[in-house]
């Protein structure tokens, strides 16, 4: 009788009932049910297991004995045999409410209390306590489990041992195991988290909105040490890696990596018994919830000389006061409340260049943001207060954007052509031919080095750049403008002073004269995106 016997071997080593089933290779709804679901389950995994030979009759007694016992387990009163499988009773020794509260149940050898505790109403509330507290306002919700390594230990110790004393026995749910004991626990918590939070739990892949688990067991760190004994050159080398696996010497990829290249003998040799039982069952260590990033573009206009587009610090101290992100990003972040974000533009401006014309594009990414249900309105309404707030920039074309669209962002960076005001001045003087010649040269290609100016953070290198057109306009006998169409990239400044010769060709060497820069506007990123809003 194969079910009968797997089943009373899995019981007499202390797996709870959903473990039990779980070894039994059911993978149906079930699981996921209450006890008496769960019993007749059982009976019925039982039952297809054993023997429909000569025995039928005695397996059909037998499984009329146990359904009634089973019936028995779940009516009434909740005896001790229950308690050593799925229920969680406490009881308070002594009369004082501070008073040590004493377990009166065995925690399951496989799970550790995955599928008992971990389902109970305490946990429940718990999760459903960080995922209210969290207050992101995302209608569905996924849950993900992460176990304590010893867990995986345990189960390849006992499918070791199941399959010794029946070699018979199917192994095809050996290999998914644990993600079986996660999925069941995902969908016996989910449908209650949904309840108790007003949110509909969807499991499977879903990443809108995510409440992160992290379980944890007091003696994993015990349990895995017998891994030295079954693999000892692995991680005695792990443990000498202190800087590579200074928390992770026992990972479950390890010991899963451990035991496909053990064979069952070898197992055997070193753990020839089940696992002991544990103390305590599993305790959740961190409850994370992580709702998808939220992506905001734009387009900025920047009327300031002195306002850096990023926060700018040297050596650890802050230069300036604010910043471009500044001014958008903590108006933004008010009403968004993201655990953090991160601006991204279409190329940037120095600390004194104006940003003109249509202005630059830009998008904020909202990191594990609360609130993503804003209205066109809200977001106009967000604009206008960024632009009542300060006069050193201004945004338009304020929206919610998918991740894929931001290829568009990048394009313009790199791709795009811009246009650009340089205010310029040739202390000698220079020739009024020279700058008419200017607007008939054909396109100008220069080979620009790393400016010295950026060569701290950017690698020497030499690139090429092209000068789509030029135009200039006198302002007196030393100062003129110089209107310029150019790739992105394009190091206006060096163009014009030629940084000590690293630019050639340059205005200088072009005009023949010595001509520097005073100011420089850009008046043009010849980039449609963001797609205009008509505010």
């Amino acid at each position: 009788m194969l079910g009968r016997d797997v089943h009373a071997f899995l019981e007499e080593a202390g797996c709870c009932c959903r473990c039990t089933l779980i070894f039994l290779g059911t993978r149906t709804d079930d699981l996921y049910g209450d006890l008496s679901k769960i019993y007749e389950a059982t009976e019925a995994a039982v039952t297809r297991l054993n023997d429909q030979s000569d025995e039928v009759q005695n397996s059909r007694e037998d499984s009329s004995t146990s359904e009634t016992t089973a019936g028995n387990k779940c009516s009434g009163d909740v005896n001790e045999k229950c308690l050593s499988n799925d229920e969680f009773i406490t009881e308070k020794s002594g009369a004082n409410e501070n008073s040590t509260k004493k377990q009166k149940f065995a925690v399951c050898i496989a799970c550790i209390g995955v599928l008992q505790w971990g389902c109970s109403e305490e946990a429940i509330k718990r999760l459903s306590e960080a995922i209210k507290d969290g207050g992101h306002d995302a209608d569905g919700f996924s849950l993900s489990l992460s176990l304590p390594a010893s867990i995986s230990l345990r189960t390849h110790r006992l499918w070791t041992l199941l399959l010794q004393a029946h070699p018979k026995f199917p192994v095809k749910g050996r290999e998914d195991h644990i993600g079986t004991v996660k999925d069941v626990w995902k969908n016996v918590v989910g449908p209650q988290l949904g309840a108790a939070t007003g949110k509909t739990f969807i499991h499977g892949t879903y990443h809108d909105f995510v409440l992160n688990v992290t379980c944890t067991y007091v003696n994993d760190l015990e349990d895995c040490k017998i891994m030295n004994e079954l693999c000892q050159t692995m991680f005695a080398t792990r443990q000498k890696q202190h800087k590579k696996y200074a928390n992770s010497v026992y990972s479950k990829q390890a010991i899963d990596a451990a035991f496909k290249k053990l064979t069952d003998s070898e197992v055997l040799r070193v753990c020839p018994s089940p696992p002991s039982t544990p103390n305590e069952p599993v305790t959740f260590a961190s409850l994370q919830c992580q709702q998808a990033a939220m992506y905001m573009a734009g387009r900025y206009n920047k009327y300031s000389r002195d306002l850096p587009q990023t926060p700018w610090f040297v050596e650890g101290e802050r230069k300036l006061g604010s910043s471009v992100q500044e001014l958008i990003c903590d108006i933004l972040n008010h009403t968004v409340c993201a655990e953090d974000l991160k601006f991204s533009s279409s190329g940037r401006e120095d600390v004194d260049v104006r940003c003109l014309g249509n202005g630059r594009p830009f998008v904020v990414e909202f990191i594990n943001p609360q609130r993503t249900k804003l209205s066109r309105d809200k977001i106009s309404s967000l604009q206008q207060t960024i632009n009542n707030s300060t006069k050193l920039i201004r945004v338009r074309d304020l929206q919610i954007v998918e991740k894929k669209d931001l290829k568009n962002l990048k394009e313009g960076e790199e791709e795009k052509t811009k246009a650009y005001c340089a205010l310029c001045i040739a202390a000698k003087g220079y020739d009024n031919s020279a700058l008419e010649a200017l607007s008939k040269m054909p396109q100008l290609v220069l080979q620009q080095k790393t400016p010295l100016r950026v060569l701290h953070r950017r690698p020497l290198a030499t690139r090429s750049r092209t000068i789509l057109s030029m135009k200039a306009h006198p302002v007196d006998q030393h100062f003129f403008k110089l209107h310029l169409t150019t790739q992105a990239g394009t190091y206006i400044k060096e163009f014009v002073h030629s940084d000590l010769g690293r630019t050639v060709p340059n205005l200088g060497e072009i005009m023949g004269c010595e001509v520097d820069i005073i100011a420089l506007d850009v008046e043009n990123v010849a980039l449609d995106w963001p797609p205009k809003c008509g505010d």
